[in-house]
């Protein structure tokens, strides 16, 4: 009996020292999640690390970091942002960097006619954007239209992110909207008018290092894998620049 206590405890010490791979929790922005979750299938092809996503517009996710949310990892859908966490007591000094670029369209599925800057220009009545004061895609929707002059010659329904705002003309409700063109492909929409890209400031992708991680080395390891050469093909071949 005493030999066999011995062994259960030996048993109990080694299972305590086994790395236990606890969750690394990303905060990512509505546009990226699916690209997001095709990289984390690769990731976990090679390593046994597990991933909790949780995705919503840059703004609303801002402000759960802000207010103590226990993510490890903020890629956000702008710069400014994950600017404003680097530089504050939450992020980490040093850890922002660019993973992706955003592209915006106009799009307007139930055109009879080739969509074509024409067709924005032309175009009357309600259109969808994402809240420009939450997403950044917003942001450059209204950007955008400033430079064309449109901005006040239309009406807006505004979704919480660009996600949202996909599934406002997707669902039929809203004619047309300005999304991003990942999602686009994400879905082979069709009909759409790409913006020109210095119609708006640029969509810089930002992402950046949560100071109240206690898996920063996990969070730098994912952070590696997505900056590698490989993943980089993989984010422009969804529709990011």
């Amino acid at each position: 009996m005493e030999h066999r206590l011995n062994y259960l405890l030996i048993l109990l010490l080694i299972t305590a020292t086994l790395p236990v791979h606890a969750s690394l929790k990303i905060a990512v922005a509505s546009n990226f999640k699916v690209t997001l979750e095709e990289i984390v299938s690769r990731y976990q092809l090679q390593y046994k690390q597990k991933i909790l996503i949780s995705s919503g517009s840059t703004g609303i996710l801002y402000n759960q970091i802000r207010h103590g949310a226990p993510f490890d990892l903020f890629l956000s859908a702008d710069s400014e942002r994950a600017e404003l966490i680097e530089n504050s007591a939450i992020g980490i000094k040093g850890s922002r960097f660019t993973y992706a670029q955003g592209a915006l369209a106009f799009w307007n599925p139930k055109s009879n006619n080739p969509v074509e800057q024409s067709s924005l220009v032309n175009y009357q009545g309600r259109v969808a954007i994402a809240n420009p004061k939450l997403a950044p895609y917003g942001l450059a929707a209204k950007q955008a239209l400033i430079s064309l002059q449109m901005w006040s010659k239309l009406s807006y329904i505004k979704g919480n992110n660009v996600a949202q705002t996909y599934q406002f003309v997707d669902t039929g409700n809203i004619e047309a909207g300005f999304v991003a063109y990942s999602l686009l492909l994400q879905n082979n929409a069709s009909n759409y008018y790409l913006l020109p890209v210095e119609s708006y400031e640029p969509i810089l992708q930002q992402a950046v290092k949560l100071k109240a991680s206690n898996k920063k080395e996990a969070a730098q390891h994912f952070i590696d894998f997505l900056q590698s050469q490989e993943i980089k093909r993989l984010i422009q071949s969804k529709g990011y620049l």
